[in-house]
């Protein structure tokens, strides 16, 4: 049995993915010409064929790269459900079970696993602002959260299950932006290098147009036609109009969590932190 590399791109959601799959797919001439078969949202989603859906037809990862020596897939939806306020582990409580399904199933593949954290409490703002955003949760940060505060969320529960049947790249998504060679490194071999998209794929929603998104409540019509119309009336000229629902000490409080969790994740069997 051929046996390939496959670097298998798992998120988190809201941590650059969009930035990283579209400098990847901006790249296809310099990756064909490096024989590796990148898949992204593309050829996944709604105009694709999701990667589940391939296993399920019985290809191989040699079948999905083709002529190609190695495989880069990058699908942030793999995991699940983001984020859950009554589970136990509340960030993608299915995530290494679901990841582990997949990787299980490339028996053909040596897969590594790769992944951005966040601090929670600015990764909890940007998930209730895209809920807010689709007319999905309206009602609050607090009721989406739960008694599940930012300092208490623990990226390294779900790195470290996740690094029980496959290598783990990790790196936290502020210092993506100069990780980036490094990531890419990681993902195709020393050496390789490609250019990053030079602007952010997805604009930030401010706090005016989530508060205005809110008094509509979660029963408007046509949701992301309106949430356009808000985000447009009320953009992002700097970072005091930005949504930023927590005080002062909860931020602190969620960061100084957020570092030590990282120590954390360093210290992890069969995982890489990178850091700036």
């Amino acid at each position: 049995m051929t046996t390939i590399p496959v670097s298998l791109h798992i998120g988190a959601h809201k941590t650059a993915s969009t930035h990283l799959q579209k400098s990847l797919e901006a790249a296809a001439d310099q990756l064909a010409e490096w024989e590796v078969c990148f898949l992204g949202p593309k050829d996944l989603r709604k105009d694709g064929i999701p990667l589940k859906n391939r296993i399920a037809k019985g290809q191989t990862a040699p079948d999905m790269a083709g002529d190609c020596d190695e495989l880069v897939i990058s699908e942030e939806n793999l995991m699940g459900p983001q984020f859950k306020a009554t589970a136990r582990k509340p960030l993608y409580p299915q995530g290494a079970k679901k990841v582990a399904a997949i990787t299980d199933a490339l028996e053909d593949a040596d897969v590594t696993l790769f992944m951005a954290v966040r601090d929670p409490a600015t990764w909890l703002a940007s998930l209730y602002a895209h809920e807010v955003f689709n007319g999905k949760a309206c009602d609050g940060i607090a009721a989406f959260c739960g008694a599940k505060t930012p300092e208490k969320l623990r990226w390294s529960d779900l790195v470290a299950e996740l690094a029980e049947t496959n290598r783990v790249v990790v790196w936290p998504q502020e210092e993506y932006a100069d990780l980036f060679p490094r990531i890419i490194e990681e993902m195709l071999g020393e050496g390789a290098e490609i250019d990053p998209m030079e602007n952010r794929v997805n604009a930030s929603i401010s706090g005016a147009a989530i508060a205005i998104l809110e008094q509509e409540g979660p029963d408007r019509p046509e949701p992301q036609k309106s949430a356009r119309m808000a985000k447009a009336k009320f953009p992002v000229r700097g970072p005091e109009d930005k949504f930023q629902p927590w005080s002062k000490s909860v931020l602190a409080a969620s960061r100084a969590a957020y570092e030590a969790d990282l120590n954390r994740i360093k210290d992890l069997e069969n995982v890489t932190l990178l850091r700036r």
